[in-house]
Formats: structure tokens, C-alpha cells, sequence
């Protein structure tokens, strides 16, 4: 009993914080001896639970989801050019569009490297750290379409997973946990009373008093609502729909930087994308990913805000990975300065671009 003060008060002393991940990256990125000039990014997948008390509405955990993907869309790109990058927000999954509108290649191609790269991010490499002269590749045929329809020399993918509990959930489950040790207090108490009261009786017959009843089940409250919630698609996002991220026409094309184009590299693990829509219910706290599916949410008696996040950078010359981070985080995804905490805690491990080279001195022309 004594120790659930203290408890209480390293949960509150430990929220919000995040720490940066370890990733893995490619070693000549990781030591600049190269590094891409422009990064095309993938519309961020958001899988948000909206915890309430009785049932989760949907609806509301779709509205937040769209919330938290507009931000962490904006956060990326913030924090993408202050680390010197050039940056193309690809905002629709339903293709990366040219100049007449049409798309370039279309969404099969975004959707099938997402695929790919959850199936890497899901996988034993995913949780590899630290510099690697051989990277796993994904899908190097359709990282080369995406980089060429964008003229982007690496794409980055974001897949973020969260719960939020709202205070009348947080509240419920307080007042539940006073419940419960109240009840053991009173049990204690009971049985103190009895073991220390004169005249006891022995084993045999005799009249004895009422006896309290037995804790087991007496004050256990299964959470209300189904275990399994569909997952959000960042409504923002959605093929079809405007992005919260206005599309703007495409900077020149950043072009390698440092030693120039990486050669193409073979021999590390290869993930191939494509394939039709996989509708997987994945567990919402194990670091597997979906982008068609949803999420498992069973309701814990104690729940708390958590994000769960994957960031891969996959270079468009050969789909190497150049950079990958995965991590679960004690933030609030309701709150934009933790979204952005979020981001931040991830780009941080991100090497910074290399200075474009100069520019060539102007030709003399004679007249």
C-alpha cells in the first residue's frame, strides 16, 4: 500500500519525456561522406485510439488522428530544413503528380513502398542500430519511380501509432484505484479485528460472526468496450482528399551532396513491396506496422498515452536504408508541442546534409 505513492509519482515524473532512438544507418551517410540533397515525403500513416470511458467512439479517434498526422507532417518539415535538406511533401497517396496533372507514378507505387517498408520496419533488421556498409534495401524499383516522378534522391516514411486517454478515462480509472485500496484496507482491517479479538474460537463448533467477503472479484471492473478498435487513417492524408500540407511546385532537384551519387549496392537483406491491400489488425504496443490495416487496443485498467513510431529513410538510387528509427514514446499525441517533441527526438539522430557544392563560375559568351 505505501508503495503506490510513490508509484504515482514516478508515472507523472517520468511523463512526457522522450529520449532520441539508436538507428541504423548506412555507413557512408552516417560518416557524410555522402548525403542526399532533396527527401520526398511519404503522407505520415496514423493510427490513433481515442481511450474514453465505456465505448471508443471512432469518429473521434478519426478527427484526432487527422490532427496529429497534419502535425507531424509539419513538424518533418520543419525540422527536415533546418537540418539543410530540400524537401517535396507528397501529400496524397494516390500518386505523385506532374505538371498536367496526372500522376506520376501513380498510388500502387506509393502504396507498394510503404508496404515494403513496414515489412522491413516490422522485421528483425528493423531493430538493428548503428552504422552498416551493407543496409537492407526496399523495393529498389519503386524507390526508383517515387525519386524520379519527384525528383527526390531519398523518401522518407513515418508510421506512428498512439493511444489517448481522456481525463474522464484517466479519472475513472483513479477513482477505481481508490476503490480497490479502500476495499483492501478494509479487508486488512477486518482480519486484523478478528485475529485480535478475546475469547477466540477453535476449531470446532460454535457460533462465529459474518465474515467479510472474499476480495477476489469483489471489485473487479473489466473495462467497458470492444478489444479491438479500427485503426485511423490519417484522414488528411487519405487518397483523394486535400493535405492539411499545401502541395507546392517542386525546388530544383537537390542532387547528392558530399562525394555525389552513392554507388549501387547489393548483398544487404532486400524487402519487395506491392501486393494488394493487407488489412492486418496488428497489436498497437509490439513494433509492427501496417498501412492498409488497423490496430488492436485492448483497454488496459491502467491506461496512459503512449506513440508508438517508425521513421525510414530509403535512398531512390537503389532503396538502400539509409536511415531507420523505431521507438515508443510517453507523449500526448493531443498536444503539438509533444508531436513536435516527437519528430524532433527522431530528427535528431538524422546526419545533417552536406553543403550544396558552389556554383559554377558564368560562361563568357563573345560577342
Amino acid at each position: 500500500m505505501r508503495s503506490l505513492p510513490a508509484f504515482l509519482l514516478a508515472v507523472l515524473a517520468w511523463s512526457g519525456c522522450a529520449t532520441a532512438p539508436r538507428p541504423l544507418l548506412d555507413s557512408g551517410y552516417a560518416a557524410r561522406a555522402y548525403t542526399p540533397g532533396r527527401i520526398a515525403v511519404l503522407p505520415p500513416d496514423v493510427f490513433v485510439v481515442l481511450d474514453q470511458v465505456g465505448d471508443n467512439d471512432p469518429v473521434k479517434s478519426a478527427a484526432l488522428g487527422q490532427v496529429v498526422g497534419a502535425e507531424t507532417a509539419r513538424a518533418i518539415e520543419r525540422s527536415l530544413r533546418a537540418r539543410g535538406y530540400d524537401v517535396d511533401m507528397l501529400a496524397r497517396w494516390d500518386g505523385v503528380y506532374g505538371p498536367d496533372g496526372a500522376p506520376i507514378p501513380g498510388g500502387e507505387a506509393l502504396d507498394g513502398l510503404a508496404r515494403g517498408i513496414i515489412a522491413f520496419a516490422s522485421s528483425t533488421d528493423g531493430a538493428r542500430q548503428g552504422p552498416t556498409p551493407l543496409p537492407p534495401r526496399v523495393a529498389p524499383e519503386l524507390a526508383t519511380a517515387v525519386g524520379s516522378a519527384a525528383q527526390a534522391d531519398a523518401v522518407l516514411y513515418v508510421n506512428v501509432k498512439g493511444v489517448v486517454t481522456t481525463p474522464g478515462r484517466q479519472t475513472a480509472t483513479v477513482l477505481t484505484a481508490v476503490f480497490i485500496v479502500v476495499i483492501v484496507a478494509a479487508v486488512v482491517l477486518a482480519l486484523a479485528s478478528q485475529k485480535g479479538g478475546g475469547g477466540g474460537h477453535g476449531l470446532g463448533g460454535g457460533a462465529h460472526g459474518p465474515r467479510p467477503a472474499p476480495p477476489a472479484g469483489a471489485w473487479r471492473a473489466a473495462p467497458v468496450g470492444a478489444a479491438v478498435h479500427p485503426a485511423v487513417r490519417t484522414a488528411a492524408f487519405h487518397p483523394g482528399t486535400v493535405s492539411a500540407v499545401a502541395v507546392r511546385p517542386a525546388p530544383p532537384v537537390g542532387g547528392w551532396r558530399g562525394a555525389g551519387r552513392p554507388r549501387v549496392v547489393h548483398g544487404g537483406p532486400l524487402y519487395l513491396g506491392g501486393g494488394g491491400n493487407l488489412f492486418l489488425v496488428v497489436p498497437l504496443d509490439e513494433p509492427i506496422y501496417t498501412h492498409d490495416g488497423s490496430i488492436a487496443y485492448d483497454d488496459p485498467f491502467f491506461p496512459g498515452d503512449e506513440l508508438y513510431v517508425s521513421m525510414t529513410l530509403v535512398s531512390t538510387v537503389d532503396g538502400r536504408v539509409l536511415w531507420h528509427a523505431r521507438d515508443s514514446l510517453d507523449l500526448e499525441a493531443n498536444n503539438p508541442a509533444h508531436v513536435d517533441r516527437m519528430v524532433q527526438s527522431f530528427m535528431d539522430t538524422l546526419p545533417p546534409a552536406l553543403p550544396p557544392p558552389p556554383l559554377a563560375p558564368p560562361t563568357a559568351v563573345n560577342p
